[in-house]
């Protein structure tokens, strides 16, 4: 399967509410390296969708319900046009962080983040509009106290 590519603008007149948006972007970015989703990208899709206040009141059902409807959705009028409409709903309801924490979360959920990956990161920072150096301090912000304790971990068993 090729690597995802996110789509190149184009006035689509899908409506997608937010909680589909955010979905359909977390989903998008498990099949960024252009391979099936695999257990650790699903276990964290699932984990960061519900930390997320938008689900604050989802039970299981409509977290299954929300799937069903994605799925629905992407059947119907095709990954590329969902997922453009999803980057614009996220953007007019202001949640443009929230959907690439939860990118990067799901991309580095396997512990690497291949060229694929990386390629589609930028991508997606971009089409949200968040600038490069505001992305740059995300990464930072997510990644570095998990770096930071491999670090201590390897000093530690240095002594």
């Amino acid at each position: 399967m090729p690597k995802r590519q996110l789509p190149r603008g184009g006035n689509s007149q899908l409506a997608v509410r937010p909680e589909v948006a955010i979905a359909a972007i977390g989903v998008f970015s498990a099949f960024a390296d252009g391979e099936s989703i695999d257990n650790a990208e699903n276990y964290a899709l699932s984990e960061m969708l519900a930390a997320i206040d938008l689900y604050a009141d989802y039970s299981d059902d409509d977290f299954q319900n929300l799937s069903n409807e994605l799925a629905e959705l992407i059947n119907a009028e095709g990954a590329e046009a969902v997922v453009q409409q999803a980057i614009e709903t996220v953007k007019e309801e202001e949640l443009e962080e929230v959907a690439l924490i939860l990118a990067l979360v799901v991309v580095a959920s396997d512990g690497e983040i291949p060229e694929a990956e990386a390629d589609y990161i930028d991508s997606l920072y971009q089409a949200l509009g968040i600038s490069e150096t505001r992305a740059e301090e995300i990464i930072d912000e997510l990644f570095s106290d998990e770096d930071e304790s491999d670090e201590d971990e390897d000093e530690e068993e240095d002594e």
